[in-house]
């Protein structure tokens, strides 16, 4: 591989304070208690260190791990920013697709750099609000990395690039959502920067892949993994940061997340509480969904609420389920939720996510019919990278039959239930209980040796239904 053969970085180490102080004046919000300031001292300290890591490091390559809503994204910003200013590095910002990569241009179009360019394919259009913010190129173009400088651009297009890239063409690749990015995708790139900087949420979904990956997680080479897995696999004495704090999630949301899906990644919630207040200027009524609203505003930040019996057979969308959550969206607005401090939520502010594109589909109909089509419904993925102030939930495992892998995913679930900055509510159906009670696990799912994420996806589940209902969480119509 050839990122084992850069040499180490010299001894040079530049005064960065400025660049550093600038960054956190970007990334910090109101005042604070004590010892929430503490934790974000902390978590400053660990992103300093991530960066003089990845600059100047012995090692080529070095990885930091985010919990959801951790700043991962202010880490590249600071990153970039520090490595052009001080340095004078040439400076690649690689994204797993194109989307990522509008999102971080609109970042870094907030600071000033000596040069910034984004570069994607030749049949894209840069969006509106880009348009005479940066110099975009479609495809590579011989202007692009002159000097000390940013370019944005996605692995697949500097793949494509490659007999006019050579080893060493940039000075730091930094790879923003590098859990989403496949190592067979990111090793034909790694030999184009000297030093590496691997950026990402672990609990997040795992790259796509359109082959059958079982015999490959019994062999040496696991290339359908993520990069940053990878990495880890194959030289485990990389230097890993993780990030310890998370500043979306409150604090009961962040404990059940973290002890569910990031069991080697610790970290606690900086949500001051009162900055996370929801009030209703109209009293509930109705049993078991404004129960559930009504818990929302007195704190607990993560409920469920269940229907009777089981999903209906031979119907890919559960109609009750997706009538429940239509009205839990509509409810919300009707009794004029008001995120205090902030204003009265709107549509915007609610959004919708089920695993399956059909039965997505059910609740936007029921919205519909409610005039709420303002609402966002879509899939795990479409909402990944994503926050707002209430999610909505399917449960996947409110399905009729045995769960699939698909339902089990642990990143799925993860990315599902961290969405939320003030509440998520969870629906399904009270055979939930018995799914989670008695599911039987396969032992030929995978190869001899490999890792089982089904079985791990299945007690993330089961921890979090389980911890739920002791608490209380889950009401009942």
């Amino acid at each position: 591989m050839g990122l084992l053969q850069f040499g180490a970085a010299g001894p040079f180490r530049p005064d960065t304070s400025s660049y550093f102080s600038t960054c956190r004046r970007a990334g910090h919000e109101a005042p604070v208690t004590v010892a929430l300031q503490q934790a974000l001292d902390q978590a400053d300290r660990v992103i300093d260190e991530a960066v003089r890591e990845a600059l100047f490091g012995t090692a080529p390559l070095s990885i930091t791990k985010s919990p959801p809503g951790a700043g991962k994204t202010f880490l590249v910003e600071c990153a970039g920013a520090v490595a052009v200013g001080a340095p004078s590095m040439r400076v690649v910002v690689v994204t797993p697709g194109v989307s990522q990569l509008y999102d971080i241009a609109r970042r870094f179009i907030e600071y000033q750099l000596p040069r910034l360019q984004l570069a994607h394919a030749t049949h894209r259009v840069l969006p509106a609000d880009l348009v005479g913010q940066i110099n975009a190129f479609n495809g590579w173009d011989t202007a692009l990395n002159l000097g000390p400088g940013i370019v944005l651009t996605n692995a697949h297009l500097l793949a494509s690039h490659l007999h006019r890239l050579g080893p060493g063409s940039f000075d730091l690749m930094i790879v923003d959502e590098a859990y989403q990015l496949s190592a067979s995708d990111f090793l034909p790139i790694a030999h184009l920067a000297t030093r590496v900087l691997m950026v990402g949420d672990p609990g997040q979904l795992e790259p796509v892949s359109s082959a059958d990956t079982t015999n490959l997680e019994a062999g040496e080479h696991k290339i359908h993994w993520s990069a940053p897995a990878y990495i880890l696999d194959r030289f485990p004495n990389t230097p890993v940061h993780g990030l310890p704090v998370t500043r979306r999630l409150l604090p009961d949301t962040a404990a059940l997340v973290q002890a569910s899906f990031y069991p080697d990644l610790p970290f606690e919630s900086v949500v001051d509480r009162g900055d996370r207040t929801l009030r209703f200027g109209v009293p509930g009524l109705e049993r078991g969904i404004d129960d559930a609203l009504d818990a929302i505003a007195e704190g607990q930040s993560l409920v469920a609420i269940t229907l009777p019996g089981a999903p209906p057979p031979h119907e890919e969308a559960d109609r009750e389920v997706a009538r429940v959550m239509a009205r839990l969206a509509d409810r919300i607005l009707t009794r004029q939720a008001e995120w205090v401090g902030r204003g009265i939520l709107a549509e915007e502010d609610i959004g919708c996510i089920d695993p399956h594109v059909i039965a997505g589909g059910a609740i936007s109909d029921e919205l519909r019919q409610r005039g709420r089509g303002g609402i966002r419904v879509d899939t795990v993925e479409r909402w990944q990278g994503l926050q707002l102030p209430i999610a909505i939930v399917r449960h996947p495992l409110s399905r009729v039959g045995t769960p699939t892998a698909f339902d089990l995913q642990a990143g799925r679930w993860c990315v599902s239930l961290s969405r939320h900055q003030i509440g998520c509510i969870v629906v399904g159906r009270e055979s939930v209980t018995g799914v989670v009670d008695e599911y039987v696990h396969g032992c030929d799912t995978v190869a001899a040796g490999a890792r089982d994420s089904t079985w791990a996806g299945f007690e993330a589940h089961r921890t979090i239904w389980n911890a739920l209902l002791a608490m209380g969480r889950v009401y009942r119509i």
